[in-house]
């Protein structure tokens, strides 16, 4: 009996080393005994709608969905609470939902690859993070179109000196992106495609578009995860 309730003890000890590393909650409801449930998964593919954004951003903007519910969930659990497994599910949501653009037209006749390019983030808010959450969705995605559609992503912006933005309306968001977005690198060749969580108003992707066409890039459309 001891023995066995030795066993049993390390065993619970285990479980829970196990429940802290790898999550048994879905990231977008909650359910328990599951990291993403089936029915999460059915609201990220959803087509995508075209919007329109206070600040104008110079192309089409795409979202996956509206900020709530399971998409809401995921994208938070995944910026600030760690759960870097759902940038998996995410990014085949983001995925469908290019195939369809592509499916559609949105991005031309080029039979080239398209080009992901993630919106800026800081160097501190991925080194908090555990990385650039956006550039992982992207990479995510590209792994799953890979067998129809070859995707590459190509993290080349970073904003620097940018002030928290929370509770800014758009002309202070726009006051507040304007000069802060930097262009690393120039992205790889193929149709260009803008990648962005959240949209608000708009002001981090026109200020992207903006930058990259001074550098000679063409941004064909800008797609998020969800629109607040």
């Amino acid at each position: 009996m001891r023995v066995e309730r030795a066993v049993r003890g390390v065993l619970g000890g285990v479980d829970d080393l196990v429940e802290l590393a790898v999550p048994r909650t879905c990231g977008g409801c909650g359910a328990p005994r599951v990291r993403w449930c089936g029915r999460c998964e059915a609201a990220l593919h959803d087509a995508p709608a075209l919007i329109c954004t206070t600040a104008p951003a110079g192309v089409p903007v795409w979202t996956l969905g509206r900020y709530d519910g399971a998409r809401r969930r995921a994208v938070l659990q995944l910026k600030e609470r760690g759960r870097g497994d759902l940038a998996v599910p995410l990014g085949r949501g983001l995925a469908h939902a290019l195939l369809r653009l592509r499916g559609w037209g949105e991005f031309g006749l080029s039979s080239g690859p398209l080009v992901l390019v993630p919106a800026p983030t800081t160097a501190w808010a991925a080194r908090r993070r555990g990385g650039d959450v956006v550039t992982a969705v992207c990479r995510a995605a590209a792994r799953t179109a890979a067998p129809v559609q070859a995707m590459t992503v190509s993290p080349v912006l970073r904003s620097v000196g940018a002030a928290e933005s929370v509770g800014l309306g758009a002309a202070a968001r726009a006051r507040n992106v304007r000069g802060t977005v930097r262009v690393r690198a120039l992205p790889g060749p193929g149709t260009v495609v803008l990648v962005d969580d959240v949209v608000t108003t708009g002001a981090t992707l026109a200020e992207s578009v903006a930058v990259l066409a001074r550098r000679g890039v063409t941004v064909a459309a800008a797609i998020t995860l969800a629109a607040a």
